[in-house]
């Protein structure tokens, strides 16, 4: 595989769809959505070959969770298409533009990133969501999907192709390789055709390319989420908030791994313990909780900088938000962290002092979510501070250059 002309004729096709107007854009992306629907059996199909090579390489079932790209999930996509094509194209709008002293007009315009390379495990839907927001934003994409998806990835890489030829834009705005570890050290190190680096998958993968590259990398890492039951919480909140939180999706980034209960709330420990184990839920807990509650296994150190991904938590009793606060932010990931709490100062401690990407209140982590927060998808959600941070759409996806507008202005001495 040649890399490098893969790398080149993205940078090209970048430059061409820069400053492609919204409209044909849109058309492109409208042809996918009809080909993903034409094509729903096939890709299905595709999917399934994916996931039995995967249970027979002996993958555990929270990564086959991941691989699934069943009808539903096609439709999903479809559906997150047709949102991203409504939403408004950030490429050229002007910010801030003001008079300066001097006459002259200053602001900020967005413009593409360039050419983004995009390295992720499992999730099929990725390699349409990731092409989309980088087709609208005017970026060219490289999508290197894991080889337990190379099946299915490799169908809809042949389907962004026909789209964009369809509706007459570069074949190479989206592609989707399948290269070995070699060719992807030899692109991390491309600096001059490729803009920036977006990892998707386990610390293992995210470290490995960080450590490798020499183009700006934003990590997607672990999503060691918290919730934590204030001394205020309505209980009958923060058992639906908990049980959503961690078991709608327990293989997903946004899903609580630890739950932290106020000493205020000890006669509800029980409570909340018995709702997770209900639903199968493996708990680990500290001495206070295993006094508290029956059945629970006594936590680690190690659990409480565990992202599962399953269908297991770690719970703590605190003596308040002061410690819950200071655990969030000694343990966690930076992902999302929510506090269950009727009481406002409390609750505006929480979002001012935990430092995380999304910080709710009175709401389920699976809240942070781009379709949810109006994005129509993610391409991912960065637990970096710079250049973006959360869930990222088309904005985060664009950068800035300064335009200033004048009148037979020079500058003297």
């Amino acid at each position: 595989m040649d890399v490098k002309e893969i790398s080149r004729n993205a940078c090209t096709a970048g430059r061409k769809i820069a400053s492609l107007p919204t409209e044909e854009k849109n058309a492109a992306l409208k042809k996918m959505a009809d080909l993903l629907g034409k094509n729903r059996r096939s890709l299905v199909a595709a999917n399934r070959k994916d996931i039995a090579a995967a249970r027979k390489s002996g993958l555990p079932e929270n990564f086959l969770r991941r691989l699934v790209f069943d009808d539903a999930r096609v439709e999903s996509r479809i559906a997150s298409l047709r949102k991203i094509i409504d939403l408004p194209d950030p490429v050229g709008q002007i910010e801030g533009m003001e008079r300066r002293p001097n006459g002259l007009m200053v602001g900020r315009m967005r413009v593409p990133l360039g050419v983004i390379l995009m390295i992720y495990e499992a999730r099929p839907h990725v390699t349409v969501n990731a092409g989309a927001f980088a087709l609208k934003s005017g970026n060219a994409i490289i999508l290197k999907g894991g080889s337990e998806s190379g099946t299915c990835n490799a169908l809809l890489g042949r389907l962004w192709k026909r789209a964009l030829k369809s509706a007459g834009l570069p074949g190479d705005s989206v592609q989707c390789i399948s290269a070995g570890r070699e060719d992807v050290s030899e692109m991390l190190r491309l600096r001059e055709y490729i803009d920036l680096v977006i990892p998707r998958g386990g610390k293992g993968l995210i470290r490995a390319v960080v450590e490798q590259s020499k183009i700006p990398v934003i990590k997607h890492f672990e999503g060691l989420c918290h919730v934590y039951v204030d001394s205020d919480a309505d209980i009958r909140k923060a058992v639906r908030i908990t049980l959503n939180s961690k078991l709608l999706m327990p293989e997903v980034c946004n899903a609580a791994e630890t739950l932290l209960i106020s000493k205020e709330k000890a006669g509800s420990v029980s409570k909340l313990v018995s709702a997770l184990r209900k639903e199968g839920v493996e708990v680990r807990g500290c001495d206070r909780t295993r006094k508290l509650a029956r059945g629970v296994k006594a936590a680690t150190e190690e659990d409480w900088k565990t992202e599962y991904l399953d269908r297991i938590m770690s719970v703590k009793v605190v003596d308040g938000i002061d410690e819950a606060i200071d655990h969030i932010n000694t343990y966690g990931s930076g992902h999302t962290d929510t506090v269950v709490t009727e009481n406002y100062t409390h609750a505006n401690r929480f979002l001012r002092e935990v430092d995380s990407g999304v910080v709710l209140v009175n709401a389920s982590t699976m809240f942070d979510d781009g379709e949810e927060l109006g994005m129509g998808a993610e391409i991912g959600i960065s637990t970096d501070k710079l250049h973006a941070r959360g869930p990222m759409g088309l904005r985060e996806l664009t950068t800035y250059k300064f335009v200033v507008m004048g009148d037979d202005h020079i500058k003297e001495k």
